[in-house]
């Protein structure tokens, strides 16, 4: 995956932002095609002139918001700035507290944690439906449900898994630590080793798992891909 490209469906919000693109782009044809037929006022057309390409380029970058991934790094576009990381310099994926300014928004936000101890706040906020106030985010943020939300963390913190284990092995696909592969170990040994990897999930992976459940039970994983990511979050090879 070399080219960037957001790995999860489109939220509601940027849904709407594209609509808003295809809208306002109609609306410049309409008024062009009437300031060529001699149809506006000459100080109208001097105006939408000036105020039409900000509108434009304020609803491109609302529907280009998000979070993108590729298999060099993780990329956070907000309205103002466009931050890319590293997989080697991301230490963690997570949630936190969605601020701006300094000030506490009342929701949560999807988080990268970077090596250095920089917190990387994304445009990707919880909302809630039913609580009008709390899901209409500010310019230059975008909430979606609690289930889609869920969703993005869990797929993003998979990408991050992935990143992780590909720099854990060498260009011939040997481990890095060869001699601790190939340690032999006893049935019961790995046995308990699996009951200890069990009872050990963390509340984090127990949330990753529903969600990946979730995604198997729509049909958005196969069999194969649903039991893979499974065992990644499990920490089982």
């Amino acid at each position: 995956m070399r080219r960037w490209q957001r790995p999860y469906s489109l939220d509601l919000a940027t849904g709407t932002a594209v609509l808003g693109l295809v809208g306002v782009a109609g609306f410049a044809t309409f008024l062009v095609i009437m300031f060529v037929h001699g149809e506006m006022p000459t100080p109208f057309a001097f105006f939408v002139g000036v105020w039409l390409p900000g509108a434009v380029a304020a609803t491109v970058r609302q529907a280009m918001l998000g979070v993108y991934v590729s298999d060099g790094g993780i990329r956070s576009r907000s309205f103002w700035r466009t931050t890319t990381v590293p997989w080697g310099s991301v230490s963690d994926i997570r949630s936190g507290t969605s601020t701006m300014a300094g000030l506490d928004m009342g929701r949560v936000a999807i988080i990268i944690e970077r090596t250095d101890g920089v917190s990387i706040q994304t445009p990707l906020q919880r909302g809630y439906i039913f609580r009008p106030f709390e899901f209409n985010p500010p310019l230059g943020r975008l909430a979606t449900w609690p289930e889609h939300y869920d969703e993005i963390l869990a797929t993003l913190r998979a990408h991050h898994r992935d990143a992780q284990r590909r720099r854990q092995t060498t260009p011939t696909g040997q481990l890095a630590h060869p001699a601790a592969a190939t340690r032999p170990t006893s049935p019961s040994a790995r046995a308990s080793g699996t009951r200890q990897t069990r009872d050990a999930l963390t509340a984090d992976q127990r949330r990753d798992i529903n969600a990946l459940t979730r995604q198997h039970q729509r049909g958005a994983l196969t069999d194969a891909e649903f039991a893979a990511e499974l065992a990644k979050i499990r920490g089982i090879d």
